[in-house]
């Protein structure tokens, strides 16, 4: 049986435009991403994910020790997982160099789950008010997450919101958030 964040995040991706064109940032192990094609159903959906280890950040999965030689085999499994999905566009890269090479306004949504320390997460949300037409949303996870100091996701949504101003609403939906764009 699906746990509360599991029954939460399916919820959030509800909300998701249909149909569309969608972006994940952050991929991990992909099992996510199969639950954003059944319930979503894109037309095109990019996966954004470097899957290499960086033990700048410790505080993080691909920043653990013990993730290091995983962060390749994941990459392997996600490609090998998706590889029959012409819908699935896999992008090795940085989110940053990803969504810089994407089309403004090319995408219907984009869900944020990358690194949560700050520049970071901020810099995706950046991209995001670009890349992501009038109308379309803004998603991600762990808003409510702590480095320890703060709370990084939490300060850079609410940055962002407020520099997107009447243009946006927000939705908290748990660990969720969902930014929507006025059309």
């Amino acid at each position: 049986m699906a746990g509360k964040r599991d029954e939460t995040r399916r919820r959030m991706l509800e909300a998701l435009p249909k149909n569309g064109v969608g972006a994940e940032v952050g991929v991990w192990e992909g099992r996510f991403s199969e639950v954003i094609l059944e319930v979503c159903s894109p037309t095109a959906l990019h996966l954004i994910d470097p899957w290499e280890y960086d033990p700048r950040f410790n505080n993080t999965g691909f920043g653990r020790k013990k993730n290091a030689e995983r962060m390749p085999q994941m990459h392997e499994m996600v490609a090998e997982k998706f590889a029959g999905d012409a819908r699935v566009h896999l992008h090795r890269a940085m989110s940053g160099d990803a969504l810089a090479s994407m089309e403004d306004a090319s995408l219907d949504w984009i869900y944020i789950d990358g690194n949560h320390n700050e520049p970071f997460v901020g810099n995706d949300l950046a991209l995001a008010t670009r890349k992501v037409r009038p109308g379309g949303v803004i998603a991600g996870d762990d808003y409510h997450w702590s480095d320890g100091t703060g709370t990084p996701v939490k300060d850079a949504v609410k940055r962002c919101v407020d520099g997107l101003g009447n243009r946006a609403t927000l939705e908290i939906m748990g660990q969720q958030f969902l930014i929507k764009l006025k059309g």
